[in-house]
């Protein structure tokens, strides 16, 4: 059973194809009294000529000169014609013109003239107009008309416009059909379903439809991936601190001179479990798109105040922190401050970790057309090329003697808070060393 659509569209069309119908040919009847159609013209036609020639051979020769010329008619012309001798014609009939014997447009049942032959005497010369007119030779008896179209017509438009109201119909169906199908299998949890395969030969918008319908179930799968993927990475890391706890719980119950010592090292397990809650919220805060709190703000004064910090923490491992920036460019920035400052401050963080006493971590900011863009490269080791692209997933570490005790999620964290403020970040590892990341931020102009 077809859906109540694919019927509208049928009827619809199909409606639509008669109405369009019936009104050209009424434009065409109205238009054809100016023109006289064909056959009028050929009946015109054949009643004067045969008309005139009878009157003339009456005239001239007589009654046995007419039947001599009406023995070269055919029996079809022939059965139309008559002659009937008369005493005395009708007072009330007048003789006409030869030339205007059937006049355009009169068609009357019959045409009768009334002749004084050769002898003297007088005849009625009669033609059967109606018989020639709905002799079949001719078109048979007048069409049939449904509708005032011609049953003919009629029928080749009805079955033609169905043909066409049905092929549209099943064309503009079919796809309807087929995203009905797949965001049914996309409800029951299947995200392997992909139309555009199926729809490319279309070229045309819902073949379109079919692309961001792909699309869509693509970014969905890779959400509900990423996010099994989180699950399973944030259950493991909190795994191993609650063993931890649990170990210190137990060997206070079983050595009461080692609670102190316990009760330090569950105190400590206990910051590390709020330090990962609290940059599991932040990387969640950071994946919503709809970045509350939205302000304009200077992006050269926060970075101003993340380098400030970061140079107080530096001074322990003895590192250098440059910071390159115009202070006459415009760097307005719209979006959640507050942030941004974690993205960046965790990009900084991140190359002072991996920096060595002597060293130095170069922050820049410039202006590139319609684009803010923060760099900050450091001379530490770098990272492997094959892990480049995966530095910014949750829970991936750099296996470094100078990692520290992170969690893997301070570069994911940046690329949640830059994406989500419609920006761009990569890394790439220095010519000289180290590892250099770029943030690209829209810059916004009044």
């Amino acid at each position: 059973m077809k859906s109540r659509l694919f019927w509208k569209i049928l009827f619809g069309f199909w409606l639509v194809f008669l109405v369009i119908s019936q009104l050209l040919w009424l434009g065409f009847s109205l238009n054809g009294k100016h023109h006289e159609p064909p056959e009028n013209i050929t009946v015109r036609r054949i009643v004067n000529l045969q008309m005139t020639s009878a009157v003339s051979v009456l005239q001239r020769g007589g009654l046995q000169a007419l039947n001599d010329m009406m023995a070269g008619w055919s029996p079809a012309d022939r059965r139309f014609f008559s002659v009937v001798p008369m005493a005395i014609p009708p007072q009330e009939q007048s003789r006409r013109e030869l030339d205007k014997i059937l006049p355009p447009g009169e068609f009357p049942k019959e045409v009768i003239e009334w002749v004084t032959g050769a002898d003297g005497k007088q005849y009625m010369l009669r033609y059967d107009v109606r018989g020639l007119r709905e002799d079949s030779a001719l078109g048979g008896h007048p069409p049939r008309s449904i509708l005032n179209i011609p049953e003919p017509m009629f029928v080749f438009a009805g079955v033609a416009g169905l043909l066409f109201s049905l092929l549209l119909a099943w064309n503009l169906t079919r796809p309807m059909r087929q995203l009905r199908e797949g965001f049914a299998r996309v409800s029951k949890g299947d995200l392997s379903v992909r139309l555009y395969p199926v729809m490319r030969r279309r070229h045309d918008e819902l073949s379109i439809v079919a692309s961001d319908f792909d699309a869509m179930v693509e970014r969905l799968s890779v959400l509900v991936r990423a996010r099994e993927e989180l699950l399973h990475d944030v259950s493991h890391e909190l795994r191993s601190p609650l063993a931890r706890l649990q170990l210190a719980t137990g060997l206070a119950r079983q050595m009461p001179a080692s609670v102190e010592s316990s009760l330090d090292r569950i105190d400590e397990e206990a910051r590390r479990l709020d330090k990962m809650i609290g940059e599991l919220l932040t990387l969640s805060r950071a994946e919503n798109d709809a970045m509350p709190d939205e302000q304009y703000f200077d992006l050269r004064g926060l970075l101003e105040v993340v380098v400030n910090d970061a140079r107080y923490e530096a001074q322990v491992p003895g590192v250098e922190i440059l910071l390159e920036t115009s202070n006459h460019a415009d760097f307005t920035v719209k979006g959640n401050a507050e942030l941004i400052r974690r993205g960046v401050e965790n990009v900084v963080r991140n190359a002072l970790r991996f920096s060595l006493q002597g060293q130095q971590v170069k922050v820049s900011l410039r202006q590139d057309n319609n684009w803010l863009e923060i760099n900050v490269s450091d001379q530490g080791p770098g990272v492997d090329a094959d892990k480049l692209s995966s530095i910014f997933d949750p829970f991936v570490r750099v296996n470094s003697p100078l990692m520290g005790k992170g969690y893997g999620l301070g570069l994911s964290i940046v690329r949640k808070v830059i994406l989500a403020h419609q920006g761009e970040v990569h890394a790439v590892n220095g010519k000289q060393g180290g590892l250099e990341l770029t943030i690209r931020l829209p810059h916004w102009v009044a």
